[in-house]
């Protein structure tokens, strides 16, 4: 990418010790300035971070808020987000690390998908003590008995077929996936380690991700008070869109390390193309009535011909007392960017986009990776990229869990060179 300039020098960074003791030199005298851009869980994360390393951090949000998707907001008194931005994670560490700031209530969790053919819900994952009550209950325990697990899928349809046979693949997953990607062929995904959780029927308790930490913050505010908590002694510039251009031209000033959290197509001025993203239309209502969803069901998902994917009763996350209640409906839409459309050609881009990436500017976050990642896989990115601009260890390194190849964040330049 090339319209992104660095303040400092290669000069400054060859004397005495190179980058490193360049660095170290400008962080004692308090020269070293860090731009990020976009405020969500990402940016804010690495904001502090930085600011700890006495970094001079400013921070650029183009909302007239923090939080991005995970900031909570209030209709008719009920607290809400557009999504159910659940902390599910797996790491010890970043749950205490966020507990610290925004304390979490951890619960059971339980999904539910409405499949239309059989006129009910039935959990998921798929649950084994489930498949008796199917109405297709012969045809499902015969196509089981025939899956093929050791063969290599080449698509999205023939992964899930493998596993669970044609029929409840048509039940839970064909329509949903496309809904929810808006397509009209499932084959056209040619990535799916994501789809199946690696166990698409499950047994034992009932619950949904048994092995996760799972919770929401007691807070009414949610998430809110975490990234004021973040960005309490760093500079905040709201409203504006940190597009590339204005950066170049030095409308916030010279910089020593950029993070951009951004979409990193948009970030680099689609210089080589423009990635797909599917994202959502949300539908707020109140109900007359305490309670819809059972005890430990938060939200349910659709996988019919009806036009939504998912519906969240918020009470159910955020335990606000009162005597009606609130819901967020979900229906796909191109409107926004909320989930990247995972396949080998996109992926082949992002690279080329995250190789393009000039010394000392960084691409984090879900958008800045396009890469489908949670609260927590989100702030391993922040500990990581932190890790890479100071050459200090990350205290979070041994608390990766499947969220890819780190060296998407943006280059390792000594192992570069």
């Amino acid at each position: 990418m090339r319209l992104l300039q660095s303040g400092r020098s290669t000069q400054h960074q060859s004397e005495d010790g190179g980058a490193n003791g360049a660095r170290i030199r400008a962080i004692q005298d308090r020269r070293v300035k860090a731009i990020i851009l976009g405020g969500g869980f990402a940016g804010t994360t690495t904001a502090y971070l930085l600011q700890k390393e006495g970094y001079e951090v400013t921070l650029i949000e183009k909302e007239p808020h923090l939080g991005g998707g995970c900031r909570t907001f209030f209709y008719g008194g009920h607290p809400f987000m557009y999504g159910p931005r659940v902390y599910y994670g797996y790491s010890q560490k970043i749950f205490e690390w966020v507990h610290g700031f925004t304390p979490i209530r951890r619960f059971p969790f339980e999904l539910r998908t409405f499949v239309e053919s059989e006129g009910r819900f039935f959990h998921y994952p798929i649950h084994e003590d489930d498949l008796p009550d199917m109405a297709r209950y012969g045809k499902i325990r015969e196509e089981l008995a025939l899956r093929d697990n050791s063969k290599e899928p080449k698509d999205f349809e023939e992964y899930w077929i493998n596993r669970v046979g044609r029929t409840l693949y048509d039940m839970f997953v064909n329509n949903y996936s496309k809904k929810m990607w808006m397509i009209g062929d499932n084959k056209i995904f040619d990535i799916f380690k994501w789809s199946a959780k690696d166990k698409p029927i499950e047994s034992g308790p009932k619950g949904a991700y048994k092995d996760s930490i799972i919770g929401y913050p007691y807070a009414l505010d949610g998430y809110n008070r975490y990234f004021e908590r973040m960005t309490e002694k760093v500079k905040v510039i709201y409203g504006i869109s940190p597009r590339h251009e204005i950066i170049k031209h030095g409308h916030y000033g010279k910089y020593d390390v950029l993070i951009s959290s951004t979409p990193i197509d948009e970030f680099c001025g689609y210089e080589f193309g423009e990635l797909p993203y599917v994202g959502r239309d949300f539908t707020v209502f109140i109900l007359p009535c305490k309670q819809i969803f059972p005890a430990d069901v938060r939200f349910c998902h659709y996988a019919g011909s009806e036009p939504f994917t998912r519906i969240t009763e918020f009470k159910k996350l955020t335990y606000h007392e009162s005597e009606d209640t609130l819901l967020v409906l979900e229906t796909p839409s191109k409107k926004n960017k909320l989930y990247p459309f995972l396949t080998k050609a996109n992926m082949e881009l992002v690279k080329k986009y995250q190789e393009s990436l000039p010394e000392n500017v960084y691409s984090i976050g879900r958008l800045g990776t396009y890469k489908y990642s949670t609260i927590e896989m989100t702030i391993q990115q922040a500990f990581e990229v932190v890790s890479k601009i100071t050459g200090k260890p990350n205290p979070m390194k041994d608390e990766w869990r499947d969220i890819g190849d780190v060296s998407l964040i943006g280059k390792d330049r000594k192992a570069a060179s």
